[in-house]
């Protein structure tokens, strides 16, 4: 696995699980509003979904427990956006930042390094956390499911965020926690940081299915660790 060797030029950081504390909190806003549905909740089943989309999810879960589901009985956008607002009450009194990022991204902004915000999450649910934690003055793009043509694992986030600050692909590092993440980013060309946590090291080590040539540059523990080695390197 190739190493970083120098500060890059520009960093694309996934949101929930690499920048905020988040997933506890979705994963108590699906058993709410699964509650609400009468349908089972298993957080092993939300566990293993993260990186898509809710309203992905959603089908996959009636998929799953109410095969031959109609959209005039459940219709997914509309569930994940329920289930959207729940997780925003959530956050209001409980979100937080993962340790190290407010002061991470404090020394990129102080080393000149051009910082976005690449998620899968929709642009309210993402602006609100941003915002709510004082997070959004840090960053010079937020790109969220709503601006990109196609959501990740579809590299078309990434390659909008690397345009939009105006950087080759090759001056940029994708930050990311799941394999879907990691995937977007590697099929874009784009090299890819993997934070370990909710996925294990093997599977953020291969997460291309069939591309065992894409892998990621990197694995760290924590954000704390990623930073730490950083402020390691030369700048470009």
């Amino acid at each position: 696995m190739k190493k970083l060797s120098v500060l890059p030029k520009a960093i694309l950081f996934d949101n929930d699980g690499v920048l905020i504390a988040s997933e506890p909190l979705h994963w108590s806003a699906w058993k709410v509003l699964l509650a609400q549905i009468d349908l089972p909740y298993v957080e092993s089943e939300i566990r293993g979904w993260v990186g898509k989309t809710a309203p992905e999810i959603m089908v996959m879960l009636l998929d799953r427990h109410r095969p031959g589901w109609s959209e005039t009985e459940y219709n997914p956008h509309d569930l994940a956006l329920r289930k959207n607002d729940i997780y925003l009450k959530f956050a209001k009194s409980s979100l937080q930042p993962n340790p190290g990022v407010r002061e991470g991204l404090q020394w990129l902004k102080e080393k000149g390094v051009k910082t976005a915000v690449v998620s899968n999450a929709k642009s309210r649910e993402l602006h609100a956390s941003l915002n709510l934690l004082g997070l959004r003055p840090y960053f010079d793009e937020v790109i969220s499911r709503d601006d990109a043509p196609q959501p990740k694992p579809d590299p078309a986030p990434y390659l909008l965020a690397a345009a939009s600050l105006g950087e080759d692909i090759q001056n940029c590092l994708a930050v990311e926690d799941s394999p879907p993440g990691i995937q977007a980013a590697l099929m874009g060309k784009i090299p890819a940081a993997a934070i370990l946590g909710t996925f294990t090291e093997k599977e953020m080590s291969q997460p291309v299915p069939g591309r065992p040539d894409l892998v990621p540059v990197a694995l760290y523990s924590s954000m704390i660790d990623f930073f730490e080695t950083l402020k390691s390197l030369p700048c470009s």
